[in-house]
């Protein structure tokens, strides 16, 4: 990632808020600190426009008793005073005053701060409370190193606020209302001079209000839509209730707003916008929670669908979205990211989440209209994607500026061979190769249904050729599949997560799903919290590299998910109990992007990973996702039918209720409790034209796509 940190060497300590298009990120003191390198500020359209924010007493700082960032939108920092010297040779004990800072994001481009001072001193004090403020309108894609830095004059601090003419002619603004009127400095900082009486208090209010501005025309936040409550669960056990709670607030909290549609932003602060993959992938991880941001989010990839080759982009047509960034170095043309398509298995996936999609709504409506780059996605596959003429789906870097490696283990380092060296390209991963065969079946099953059966075999057909080609990724001597093959169809490691896709994909017999079970639950891969990307005996293991031994919630949860599918329910509680356990020991119940790969009997809790996304999309979408399979819910809403497959949840939950699942145009609630080792459908009620029947059968086939 090389995300420069400064000072400041771990993301998990920071408190994040986020409405819309504007997040502040912060230390949990509530400082953006001034004068050192770092990440945090106040960010909209990958700019920051708030760099520095340092509150102060007699010049001093403030100690930090709590800070909780919980409700998501909005954010406490609980406050008290060092031991200060006041005018006049006054002494003011440490403790005797309570500053609670209260801040709100607002999507329209502001950010509300309230600074509640009370004192608990038994006599009248007067002092100076200082807002030390400053921005420097860098872009984000700056800050990570993507583009090369360039030098910005300070801004021009006026009567308004912090303004900056950018090298693009976008006029950037910080706009800062204070009540009561404060004393401005040169610099921009605000001076409160405060007069309490005994045990007195008082209130300060700062309103930021950001915005971008060209010709006259004046840009801010989008007030983000708020979807229906859609299905809610409680369960028997306070702790998993707050995980979920936490996992369900994060997805809120990253809701986006692009050309009026929905989707879910990747990660705060470094990927605060549309990705393909990370998007998608969320987007079926919450099908059952959430559909509406599906649809959107398939639109809104649809009308960006690569439309000519172009190689600084990483362009074909057909092929969906890698990532989108605006601001400064987008609109100058210095980044390919603007609009980049370096990603070999966004396309796929897109067309899986389209072709189950219709499991939940119960009708065609969304295939038929995007039909057209359905098609045109499947070209691509056929067309571009198979670089050498092998059947196999590739990746190379066409962009001078672009990723190398182009899967979602996207580090330079990521896809190793035996040695630790990564494979030359063109490469081809082993789990796109099953997200290929898994969207071509999907795709099949659509176009049946839509009329049109001859396209429907030649899909099939392709999913089975395809299958077959596995084989060439299999490694009989260590009984589990490659990471990839490179340019000379050489094999890549066998000793890494992917291989565990396949069988989310559904993509290999019983026989290989039980051998890539054995190597993916063994102590070499599975840490007891999660499964390591790349194993403990590998040359190339770090528990702390961002692909190389580090445990990914999203990764375990595609990977129990593939497991239940095959009959291994056991493995996939111990996976679902792995993660919540985890969750549990980070701050406010959040699953990060990724932690540490050291085992469990190692330490107490999870190692965080110092610059992980938090929240982070794909990771929050992890709980919701494994109890909707836990539960066994597997949607035919185009049969008005919920099938509830073979119950399997962590051992310590008694009673999981459902209320409000839609299905079609019906709405099911339902009831689980536990009877000794076994979870059983204690009750159901059902509002419109469906059914819930029970299968009890471990077979591959009896849990749908979502």
């Amino acid at each position: 990632m090389g995300s420069p940190l400064g000072a400041l060497a771990n993301l998990a300590d920071t408190i994040v808020i986020k409405d819309g298009n504007v997040f502040l990120v912060s230390l949990r003191d509530g400082r953006l600190p001034a004068g050192v390198e770092h990440p945090l500020g106040l960010w909209f359209r990958d700019c920051r426009f708030l760099c520095a924010h340092e509150l102060r007493i007699c010049g001093r700082l403030p100690r930090l008793l709590t800070a909780t960032d919980a409700a998501g939108t909005r954010a406490v920092h609980e406050l008290t005073n060092p031991d200060l010297d006041l005018a006049g040779g006054q002494q003011l004990p440490a403790e005797s005053l309570r500053l609670r800072v209260e801040r709100s994001a607002e999507a329209e481009g502001a950010l509300r701060q309230r600074i509640a001072v009370r004192s608990y001193h038994r006599h009248p004090i007067e002092f100076p409370l200082e807002l030390r403020l400053g921005a420097d309108f860098q872009p984000m894609l700056e800050l990570r190193g993507v583009v090369a830095p360039h030098d910005r004059p300070p801004p021009d601090v006026g009567p308004e606020g912090l303004s900056l003419l950018g090298r693009d002619g976008v006029l950037r603004t910080t706009a800062i209302r204070a009540t009561p009127e404060p004393r401005r400095l040169e610099d921009g900082s605000l001076v409160f001079d405060l007069d309490l009486e005994a045990r007195g208090a008082a209130d300060v209010v700062v309103h930021f209000e950001v915005s971008e501005s060209t010709d006259g025309q004046v840009s801010r936040g989008v007030p983000r839509r708020r979807f229906n409550e859609g299905t809610r669960v409680t369960t028997d056990d306070q702790l998993f209730n707050r995980i979920l709670q936490r996992s369900l607030h994060d997805l809120d909290l990253l809701h986006s707003e692009l050309d009026g549609h929905s989707y879910y932003a990747a990660g705060v602060p470094w990927f605060a916008t549309l990705f393909g993959r990370d998007s998608l992938i969320t987007s079926f991880q919450t099908l059952s929670f959430v559909p509406g941001v599906a649809e959107e989010t398939l639109r809104l990839l649809a009308g960006r669908l690569g439309q000519e080759v172009d190689d600084e982009r990483d362009e074909e047509p057909g092929k969906v979205l890698h990532e989108l960034r605006v601001g400064e170095p987008a609109a100058l043309g210095e980044t390919p990211f603007a609009r980049y398509y370096g990603s070999v298995d966004a396309t796929p996936l897109f067309l899986c989440l389209l072709g189950g999609h219709a499991d939940w709504s119960g009708n065609l409506d969304l295939f038929r209209e995007l039909r057209g780059p359905a098609e045109a996605a499947l070209e691509w596959i056929d067309r571009y994607a198979d670089l050498d003429g092998d059947g196999l789906v590739e990746y190379q870097r066409r962009s001078t500026h672009g990723l190398v490696t182009q899967g979602w283990k996207d580090s330079v380092d990521g896809i190793p061979d035996d040695d630790g060296d990564p494979l030359g390209g063109p490469v081809a991963l082993v789990e796109v190769q099953g997200y290929v065969i898994r969207a071509k079946r999907l795709m099949a099953r659509m176009f049946e249904l839509d009329g049109d059966g001859a396209r429907a075999e030649r899909l099939r057909d392709d999913a089975g050729a395809l299958e077959e080609a596995l084989e060439r990724f299999w490694l009989p001597e260590r009984s589990c599949y490659a990471i990839g093959l490179d340019g000379d169809k050489r094999p890549g490691s066998g000793l890494t997560s992917n291989q565990g896709h396949l069988l989310w994909a559904n993509a290999v017999s019983d026989e290989r799903a039980q051998a890539i079970r054995d190597v993916l639950m063994s102590d070499d891969m599975f840490t007891g919290w999660g499964i390591r990307t790349l194993a403990e005996s590998h040359a190339g293991y770090n528990p702390v590299g961002y692909h190389t031994g580090s445990v990914w919630p999203h990764d375990s949860s595609l990977i129990a998910f593939g497991l239940r599918r095959y009959g291994f329910d056991e493995d996939f509680t111990l996976i679902f109990e792995g993660l919540l356990e985890a969750a549990s020991r980070f701050d406010d119940y959040r699953l990060p992007e990724l932690f540490a790969g050291f085992a469990r009997a190692e330490f107490d809790e999870p190692v965080p990973y110092p610059v992980a996304c938090q929240p982070q999309a794909w990771a929050a979408g992890s709980i919701p996702f494994m109890l909707k399979w836990g539960l066994g819910l597997s949607p035919d809403a185009l049969e008005n039918r919920l099938a509830i497959v073979r119950p399997s949840l962590p051992r310590w939950l008694g009673r999981v209720e459902v209320r409000g699942l839609a299905l079609g145009d019906a709405t099911i609630d339902l009831v689980f409790e536990r009877s000794g080792e076994q979870v059983t459908l204690a009750d159901a009620h059902i509002e419109g034209d469906a059914e819930v029947v029970l299968e009890i059968a471990a077979d591959r086939r009896g849990l749908r796509d979502p």
